[in-house]
């Protein structure tokens, strides 16, 4: 009875009565949603692969750098050797610090992933709370839709820094729209420090905001300034370069550019359910297409970061010639805010078409996207645990195979450098260039003179000859002293993720020195 009486005295004021449960019950919902969701991938990853691991060896790389850095050799790949091979610095220190207290980082990171997500999912919850406070539903759809966003649930298990970089995204959107914009330009600048592309966010930050003059812009360029020179002065200090060597590795600008941004707005559409290549569906609900860009629309005055970032990263990111990764994880961040303007788009749309009782179609409509999300989740699972299978039976296997069979110190030239570089305990030349100066191919076997390499053959086939002897595919260093013939290859039975179906061993041998005429192949 008191209760009603306190409801009344509230309508009564003019306050408009709760329509949704208060409190820690939207907190309890969304965290719920986001832990159950990971502990379905977790499930599939450990009953497909049959051990922990990571889905991509891009992850290894961090693992390896961190596993240096708590062991006292340095911001390196190879131990004592000082490198800005990692794209996220920051995320190697967090690694770092997990590997000290646990000597591992396979567990410890997607405990960090998941703690991420969960926290992300909660500032979303809370920042759509701020951007409409008449309404406790679209808040709690808003936190539910990131904490089962397929690919943000993928990312927080990979070892990645996305969920941390994510996070640091969110804090900032939700620090914009309480107009504290110092303090989201400060946390977005931190975010350099886990993605250079971070700079973009940055900008917008610094001069896309309401009552914007050059006095009140001073702050925050100033925190800005000191924060990104500083992650400058890092990566200039390890690797000689102001990013990371992974940015000048994988970047280019010109070329075809009109074809990238065409390639990056395909992934962008595929996020929100329009895939444009047959017998794939996106990540989120279709009908969330139209109402983003419909929100977009109606926040761009108040708000205007959200549809810029929204809209504009993922196009000046294809201007640097990067693919947008697997899963498009390299614009991923881009999530929540079209899921903060999807639900202000279908917020507005509900109360046109059916005026007061508006709040039933924008449950329906949620519903509707969670189903999605759930449907989608559940598939990608499934593709994360064969993922972490492939990466496990080929790049670790041999890491692991290699360990065994050399001495630690010894040199080994490997294209893929992550898992093998953390179980060979070998010292890595990386064919590729991320964790080695980049030299030709054959310059790098004369420089190095490898003890064994493991490739995919034709990735170097213009470097490739026919030893006379075996009939095999030999490569040879650039004065022609020394030749790498197989021995051995790795191959997957079902490939879902690994560059090439099957990876081969060579063994170093002198120019005229016969090698294997038969090369066994062992299938995981």
């Amino acid at each position: 009875m008191a209760r009603s009486q306190r409801e009344v005295g509230r309508v009564a004021q003019g306050a408009r009565p709760r329509t949704w449960p208060a409190g820690v019950w939207p907190v309890t919902a969304i965290l719920g949603a986001a832990l159950a969701a990971s502990a379905w991938f977790l499930y599939a990853e450990h009953g497909i692969a049959g051990q922990w691991g990571y889905s991509l060896d891009d992850s290894w790389i961090y693992a390896t750098f961190a596993r240096n850095l708590a062991t006292g050799h340095g911001y390196s790949f190879n131990p004592g050797e000082p490198i800005g091979g990692a794209t996220g610095p920051l995320y190697v220190f967090l690694l770092a610090a997990l590997y000290s207290l646990f000597r591992d980082v396979v567990i410890p990171a997607k405990v960090l992933g998941v703690g991420c997500l969960c926290a992300s999912s909660i500032l979303t919850y809370r920042g759509m709370g701020r951007m409409d406070p008449r309404d406790a539903v679209k808040p709690l759809l808003a936190g539910l839709l990131v904490a089962l966003s397929p690919v943000l649930l993928w990312g927080s298990v990979a070892g990645l820094e996305l969920p941390v970089y994510l996070l640091a995204a969110c804090a900032g959107f939700y620090c914009y729209v309480r107009s504290q914009w110092t303090l989201a330009v400060l946390v977005w600048s931190v975010g350099v420090w886990l993605r250079p592309d971070g700079l973009f966010l940055v900008l917008v930050g610094l001069f896309l905001r309401p009552g914007l003059t050059a006095r009140n812009t001073v702050k925050p360029a100033v925190a800005a300034l000191l924060i990104v020179g500083a992650y400058f002065a890092f990566n200039y200090g390890v690797g000689g370069t102001l990013f990371p060597t992974t940015v000048a590795v994988k970047s280019r600008i010109g070329g075809d550019v009109l074809g990238r941004e065409r390639e990056i707005a395909r992934q962008w559409l595929d996020f929100w359910g329009l895939p444009l290549k047959a017998g794939r569906y996106g990540g989120h609900a279709f009908l969330l297409l139209p109402a983003l860009i419909v929100g977009a629309a109606l926040t761009a005055r108040r708000w205007p970061a959200l549809p810029a970032y929204l809209l504009g990263f993922p196009l000046a990111f294809a201007l640097f010639g990067k693919p947008a990764g697997q899963y498009g994880r390299y614009i991923a961040y881009v999530v929540p805010i079209g899921l903060l303007l999807g639900l202000t788009g279908l917020d507005y749309f509900a109360r046109r078409a059916i005026g007061r009782r508006y709040l039933v179609m924008i449950v329906a409509l949620g519903a509707i996207c969670v189903g999605w999300q759930v449907v989608r989740a559940r598939s990608m699972g499934i593709s994360h645990g064969w993922n972490v299978r492939n990466i496990n039976g080929m790049h670790r296997y041999i890491g692991e195979a290699m360990r065994r069979a050399n001495s630690p110190g010894d040199t080994i030239a490997v294209n893929d450098v992550g898992a093998m570089g953390y179980f060979s305990e070998c010292y890595i030349v990386d064919l590729a260039g991320l964790v080695s100066p980049v030299r030709s191919f054959p310059e790098a076997l004369r420089l190095y003179r490898p003890k064994a390499m493991i490739i995919f053959p034709d990735w170097f086939q213009q470097f490739a000859a026919i030893d006379p002897g075996t009939g095999q595919v030999v490569f040879y260093d650039a004065d022609s002293t020394y030749k790498w013939s197989p021995i051995i290859g790795v191959g997957l039975r079902r490939n879902t993720i690994a560059a090439r179906p099957a990876l081969y061993v060579y063994e170093r041998l002198l120019r005229n020195e016969p090698g294997a005429r038969d090369v066994k192949m062992i299938i995981h």
